[in-house]
This record gives structure tokens, C-alpha cells and sequence, in this order.
């Protein structure tokens, strides 16, 4: 599918503006609030949502939206996946390990994906059946296939039990494991800087853009079954076509 050139400046436009939002409340005194599921919510998330909103309202009124903080749904032709502040724990703690994340998603299927720290200014694109970038540059999955020399990024998800309890069971197979949080995380794998990656009931908002840059980045992105991640998908490993396979085959036999 040939993409309109306005789709991609608005997609820039609006994650560009979410970030500067970050920017101007990092390591600042800001009212934090408290979710049902306990997770934290901030001024800065609110705020980068209602600018990123407002920028592709005004351009595409008929699009939908489905954002974090503010819902919505994934339908029609176009939807825009928002994540205004993407690793919200690390952001409150000061940690610069966090981003704006955007996907543009046509009739269910990612066709945009963006990714941007405003703090390290490292932006991560991806367009359909083009590849993945980063500030520009093309980047891959790396070619490291061997679970023992592999680094595996890991986010909890909604099911902090069942991820650490994979992750005990993984861990005598795997190099390293570190938990950073965020979609960043998926980046750091898509970018060849880790392995792999994997994640227990994702949020679509959390991970359309990361998944997508992903797979444009040559790697495999599915559920623990082996069927291509999706916006109903119970859980998210990310590696390269080999070690992914050894990967599920790891956690099949958990």
C-alpha cells in the first residue's frame, strides 16, 4: 500500500509534539495519580495525549483513535494506536528510558509505526514492506540464534506472576535477562542491541508501533503459540526468525 505523504508529516508531527510535552516535565514535581491496576499516571501523560489528539483531529477528522488514557477503539479504515508516555515508572523515577509511541493502523493491519525518546532525541520509524530506521538510519534484528549467548528484555505486562515464573524457568538457558520496562525495550532488539523480547498480556497501545518496527526490522513478532502478534494477542515474544523458534520451544516446554 502506497502511503499518503501527509500521513507520515502528521505521524511526525504529533509524536514530535508528545515528546516535547515529556521533555518539559522530566525530573520535574508533578501530580501523580494512581490507576485500578495500580499502574501510575501523570500531568505529562494527559497532556502529550490531548496535543498528539488535537494534531490528528484537526487533519483527519473521520480517523479513529484508540490512546491509552483516553480509550477508543480500532476500527474503520484508519485507527491511530497512541501511547503518550510509554514506561511511566521509569519516567517519575527519572530513569530516561521511555517514549511516545505511535501506530497508524489500515483496516487492522499496521502500515506506520513510530517511536520516539525525546530525552536521547532516538526516533524509530518503520513504514510497510520498507524497513525499520533509527534518526534515519536502517537498522535489523541482529543474527545471534543461540539462546546462551542472548540478551532477553522482558516487560511484566498485566501478568507480573506467570512473566517472572517463565523467566525463572528461562533463565538457565539464557545468557542475560534484564527488565527495563516499555517498548523501548522491543527497539533495543529491533536495533540489534539485544536478542529478544517478551511480554505477558500486552496492551495493543503499548506495543502496535514497537512490534511493527520489529517485524520491518526482520524479526518474528507472535504470541507464545506462534501466531503473528495482533491486537487481541494474550502475550508478545520478539527475536530473530531462528532464536525465536528455540525461544518457543523453551517456553512450550515450561
Amino acid at each position: 500500500m502506497k502511503i499518503n505523504p501527509k500521513l507520515k508529516k502528521i505521524a511526525f508531527q504529533a509524536i514530535k509534539e508528545g515528546g516535547k510535552v515529556l521533555k518539559k516535565y522530566f525530573r520535574k514535581t508533578i501530580k501523580i495519580y494512581s490507576k485500578k491496576d495500580l499502574s501510575l499516571v501523570t500531568k505529562a501523560d494527559f497532556e502529550s495525549e490531548k496535543v498528539m489528539i488535537k494534531i490528528i483531529k484537526k487533519n483527519f477528522p473521520f480517523h479513529n483513535i484508540l490512546a491509552e488514557e483516553s480509550g477508543g477503539k480500532v476500527g474503520g479504515d484508519f485507527t491511530w494506536v497512541i501511547d503518550p508516555l510509554d514506561g511511566t515508572n521509569n519516567y517519575v523515577m527519572g530513569f530516561p528510558f521511555f517514549s511516545v509511541s505511535l501506530a497508524l493502523v489500515f483496516k487492522r493491519r499496521p502500515i506506520l509505526g513510530i517511536i520516539y525518546n525525546p530525552i536521547t532525541d532516538e526516533l524509530y520509524f518503520a513504514e510497510e514492506n520498507k524497513g525499520a530506521y533509527l534518526n534515519g538510519k536502517k537498522i535489523r534484528v541482529n543474527a545471534i540464534n543461540k539462546p546462551s549467548r542472548a540478551l532477553l528484555l522482558f516487560d511484566r505486562g498485566k501478568n507480573q506472576y506467570e512473566g517472572l515464573k517463565i523467566l525463572t524457568k528461562l533463565s538457565p538457558f539464557i545468557r542475560t535477562i534484564r527488565v527495563f520496562g516499555g517498548v523501548l525495550s522491543v527497539c533495543q532488539v529491533s536495533s540489534g542491541k539485544a536478542e529478544a523480547f517478551f511480554c505477558l498480556k500486552p496492551a495493543y497501545y503499548d506495543y502496535a508501533a514497537g512490534a511493527f518496527i520489529a517485524k520491518e526490522a526482520s524479526a518474528k513478532t507472535t504470541d507464545f503459540t506462534g501466531k503473528e502478534y495482533g491486537e487481541h494477542s494474550p502475550n508478545l515474544i520478539i527475536a530473530n526468525v531462528k532464536l525465536h523458534k528455540k525461544l518457543l520451544k523453551l517456553i512450550k516446554n515450561i
